[in-house]
């Protein structure tokens, strides 16, 4: 195997990593749950290790590689992690009126997770094998599922009252989210003209189970981020924008039409998660994330340029982010950051926009990009989110280097 061989597989193999790579070990190696302290890091810790060291081989790979012009919003998305490395430095080790615990796993979700993940992507866009990937990403998707419907029973049982994970390692919010991508990647294999009936029925088969373990997960999350990925396909698959909204207010107008129909066929099939869509719908129960909410933006409101810091802070000397990738932002960064934010989330999604438009062979990876933003307004933090830091750039550099759409 030469040079240019080992540098395309690797490549490949660290952006394939950051889409499945920790829900397939976890599930290979995990029991669905244990009472032994530090069983999940006998696992996690390891594999993190070893997708930092195929991270640091990718760079060093491609190390000698000249760097074309990125571009603007590139430039914007690299001093955002700027500012907010320093806003996270500052409020952790800086500030004398906190005292935070917990911050050795931040700094290394963010130096050993996020940032290789993204320069990794910045210098080896070109080596990576996309519709290798593909394959493989959608391959690991349905074995991770599998493994996680065999191995874990209670997701046929009859449960209303709890939430599912995969296994200890893959909690319900993330394995929601992996039936998610299950559902989008086999939609886009499904709907190529070349693939032989042989492949639609599988890709159908693996749609059925895709959706059976987003809901027996029972997160809204997931729901929210499968509805608004439908909704953005369709509105950038019509043929010009009138037709796109148009689309938008059917599938809309159709959801709302029968949306108890399907609540019901929800609760057939998890019946807490059909309980939780209720309250959210109808009553505006979000399970306090609203409190959160408020918090985050009078910390903004206080101190509007800069922000006045990166997380919400508790009396035990604990942190937990806002549950919202913008407020976040705001609350962390102020005024320059959000825009720093809104002007890469905003390219990102129009670069998107414009490969499915295009029907672009890569036009996946848009999909997943709009699912994963959606995680973040409902879920999790964006220093978190090696998979969301790996695809911004991606799409920002493919897109601009590759591509002359409009």
């Amino acid at each position: 195997m030469n040079q240019k061989k080992i540098n395309t597989f690797f490549s490949t193999l660290n952006f394939v990593l950051f889409f499945v790579g920790y829900q397939l070990t976890t599930s290979l190696f995990l029991p669905i749950s244990s009472d032994i302290e530090g069983v999940t890091r006998s696992v996690t810790i390891p594999y993190r290790a070893f997708t930092l060291l195929i991270s640091l081989l990718v760079i060093l790979l491609n190390i000698k590689e000249p760097f074309k012009e990125i571009g603007i919003s590139l430039k914007v998305f690299l001093f955002y992690w700027l500012l907010l490395i320093i806003r996270i430095f500052y409020d952790t080790e800086i500030r004398t009126d906190i005292q935070l615990s917990g911050t050795s796993q931040l700094w290394l979700y963010i130096f050993g997770i996020c940032l290789p993940a993204i320069f990794s992507i910045i210098r080896s866009y070109q080596e990576i094998n996309l519709k290798k990937a593909l394959v493989w990403i959608y391959t690991g998707v349905v074995i991770t599922l599998l493994l996680s419907l065999f191995s874990n029973q209670t997701l046929f049982a009859e449960t209303e009252d709890a939430r599912l994970n995969a296994n200890v390692g893959l909690q319900t919010i993330a394995y929601g989210h992996l039936g998610v991508m299950g559902i989008i990647l086999s939609l886009f294999i499904f709907q190529k003209k070349n693939n032989s009936i042989l492949t639609k029925i599988i890709t159908l088969l693996v749609i059925f189970i895709s959706i059976y373990a987003t809901l027996r997960a029972g997160s809204r999350g997931p729901i929210l981020a499968l509805f608004a990925v439908i909704l953005f396909w369709f509105f950038a698959h019509g043929k010009n924008v009138l037709l796109g909204i148009l689309s938008l207010i059917i599938i809309s107008g159709v959801t709302i039409l029968f949306i108890d129909p399907i609540l019901g066929f929800i609760g057939n099939i998890a019946p807490l998660l059909e309980t939780r869509l209720r309250s959210a719908i109808f009553e505006g129960n979000i399970t306090g994330r609203d409190l959160l909410y408020d918090e985050a933006w009078q910390i903004f409101f206080d101190h509007p340029i800069l922000g006045g810091q990166f997380a919400l802070f508790k009396p035990d000397g604990t942190f937990i982010y806002s549950h919202n990738l913008i407020t976040d932002v705001f609350m962390g960064l102020g005024i320059i950051g959000g825009i720093c934010m809104i002007y890469f989330l905003w390219k990102s999604a129009l670069y998107s926009y414009r490969l499915i438009k295009n029907r672009d062979s890569i036009y996946w990876i848009g999909l997943v990009f709009i699912q994963q933003v959606i995680f973040n307004m409902v879920s999790g933090a964006f220093y978190y989110n090696q998979l969301l830091n790996a695809l911004i750039p991606l799409i920002l550099i493919y897109y601009r280097s590759t591509k002359t759409y409009k």
